[in-house]
């Protein structure tokens, strides 16, 4: 799916459910990919497993972004990487 595809899902779910409901949702995603992560160390996790529950992270965040501002989530993004790139990756 596009950017711009994905950017007016997440306006629908906003508009939809609100923003305190999508916090909420987010923070319940987060805890479910810790817990995936937490089995994986175990051996009770499978690669299935931990991409569904990336990926469901993944759309919590960038409903934050979109919340916050995309473009500058975007921008923070590109920030973060070229410092990894630069600082971390040259060591």
């Amino acid at each position: 799916m596009e950017k711009n595809e994905r950017l007016r899902l997440y306006d629908a779910a906003i508009t939809r459910w609100g923003v305190g409901a999508q916090k909420n949702m987010a923070y319940e995603e987060i805890g479910e990919l810790l817990t995936a992560l937490a089995r994986d160390d175990r051996g009770r996790a499978t690669t299935e497993d931990l991409l569904t529950e990336l990926a469901d992270v993944t759309i919590m965040c960038e409903q934050m972004a979109y919340i916050l501002g995309f473009d500058d989530y975007e921008k923070e993004l590109d920030r973060k990487l070229i410092r990894l790139r630069d600082e971390k990756l040259k060591r």
